[in-house]
């Protein structure tokens, strides 16, 4: 008479404990990466905008520009610092200081409403800046 052996495929404890660690290890990395990319020192110092491109090339300035910058949210900032659209005017003259051929350069995300660029630089064009200018991005060539 023959005997029947059962062989089942069972789950065993192994596989609870590597995937156990597999998923440890991926929460880690996913918190540890988060981290490094939010107390980023590069990315706090400078507003991230995406510029529309251009075929132009960088004039020559003889005094640092002011930088108007206008991100995606539609935020603006002077110099790199949060201001409110009202306060751009006064903000502006302020830094300008009398010297009205500094250039001031606005820098709008090629996302937000035209609107609030306009916006700008009507609060700009207020302070009495004479040099106006829009930052945009050098295309790159095509091929042909």
């Amino acid at each position: 008479m023959k005997i029947r052996t059962h062989t089942r495929a069972q789950a065993g404890l192994e596989s609870f404990a590597i995937t156990d660690i597999i998923l440890n290890m991926f929460i880690f990395f996913f918190i540890s990466f988060s981290l490094v990319y939010t107390f980023n020192p590069t990315r706090e110092s400078r507003v991230q905008v995406r510029l529309p491109q251009a075929d132009v090339s960088a004039p020559a300035m003889p005094r640092e520009p002011i930088e108007v910058t206008v991100d995606a949210r539609g935020q603006t900032y002077l110099q790199g610092r949060p201001i409110a659209l009202g306060d751009l005017t006064a903000g502006v003259g302020a830094v300008l200081a009398g010297d009205l051929s500094t250039v001031v350069i606005i820098r709008g995300d090629r996302s937000v409403v035209f609107d609030r660029i306009v916006q700008a630089l009507e609060a700009v064009k207020k302070s009495g800046a004479e040099r106006l200018s829009i930052a945009v991005e050098q295309k790159s060539a095509a091929p042909r």
